[in-house]
């Protein structure tokens, strides 16, 4: 099998300013790649363009080839649509503030229903909760399918933001992840590492991409460090850190 996902000279320019120049990559199966750079150095809009989002103002050149599809950059309306549903994509925001009465089921069923075509009841999603994300000391859940997330804390709206991408495509090619950690206390951020290392471990054709501020991630295989001039390898370089305690030897934490 080939790339994953292959950048090719990207330059992207915003408003007729330059936001980036060539930035050429690739991930291939079974890496699990961060990617760095300074605050305000472009990783989001990077992530953003390769699931071509808020085009809008923007001006891009190169190519973004991913298997099935070819360049990204070229695919009209409907094929981009497709593209995405085929990839695991959690957007570095949480927008559930105001969505009202909107329940955990309808977010988690509409995310899996874009992947598989399948419209999931309310036991099957806590059935997928329950497999994912253990339970309280008490035996509860964090949330249920008939949860509100519009009255969640911002660690609850992150950790169904990320639930309801990974595992609804679990057999995903592609994941791209912009800050899992954002609004995590201790406990949320060490479960959101374990679900991703989860997926990794049972997915080991899938590639990894992933913006991050914390090296908690025992899984990481790669880094890539983005800067004004395009991208830079740095080859051995990532170190988990135990800020959150030390993981087991398959790299899953203690909850």
């Amino acid at each position: 099998m080939g790339n994953i996902l292959e950048v090719k000279k990207l330059t992207i320019q915003i408003d007729k300013r330059l936001f980036m120049r060539d930035v050429s990559f690739e991930i291939n199966p079974g890496e699990a790649v961060l990617l760095s750079g300074t605050n305000g150095i472009g990783k989001s809009t990077l992530l953003k363009s390769i699931l071509g989002l808020e085009k809008e103002g923007k001006q891009i050149t190169g190519e973004i080839i991913y298997p099935g599809f070819g360049n990204i950059l070229t695919l009209d309306k409907n094929e981009i649509q497709r593209f995405r549903a085929r990839v695991a994509y959690v957007q570095q925001k949480d927008e559930y503030s105001e969505m009202g009465n909107i329940q955990v089921r309808d977010i988690i069923s509409e995310s899996g229903e874009a992947y598989s075509g399948k419209i999931m009841s309310v036991g099957e999603v806590n059935d997928l909760i329950d497999k994912w994300i253990p339970r309280r000391s008490d035996n509860t859940r964090v949330f249920d399918a008939k949860s509100k997330p519009a009255k969640f804390s911002g660690g609850e709206q992150r950790l169904l933001s990320v639930l309801s991408v990974i595992a609804t495509r679990p057999s995903a090619d592609l994941v791209i992840i912009d800050e899992p950690l954002n609004n995590l206390d201790f406990v949320n951020a060490r479960v959101i590492s374990n679900v991703l290392n989860k997926i990794v471990r049972e997915n080991q054709q899938m590639g990894l991409l992933m913006i991050s501020h914390c090296r908690i991630f025992p899984f990481i295989t790669r880094e890539l460090k983005l800067t004004s001039e395009g991208i830079i390898e740095l080859p051995n370089s990532y170190v988990c850190h135990s800020c959150f305690g030390e993981p087991d030897e398959k790299g899953f934490y203690s909850i």
